[in-house]
């Protein structure tokens, strides 16, 4: 496989130009930590971050939805 073809392959495919496709992985990377972070917090004191994880779940899953195109 081509390197530019593998490189840039995946975010054309979802409509994104691969500055874009980088910012919203990074921004989703951001939220996956912070996410993670919640978590781990609330496994241990469970009155705090009661619905941050299913919070993130479903603004990820907006933002998957709203973003690029759906092929």
């Amino acid at each position: 496989m081509d390197f530019k073809y593998s490189y840039f392959a995946h975010p054309q495919s979802v409509c994104m130009c691969y500055f874009e496709h980088m910012r919203l992985s990074l921004g989703f990377s951001v939220n996956f930590f912070i996410g993670s972070l919640t978590a781990f917090i609330h496994a241990f004191i469970p009155g705090l971050f009661i619905t941050s994880t299913s919070e993130l779940i479903k603004n990820i899953d907006n933002t998957l939805k709203t973003r690029g195109c759906h092929k």
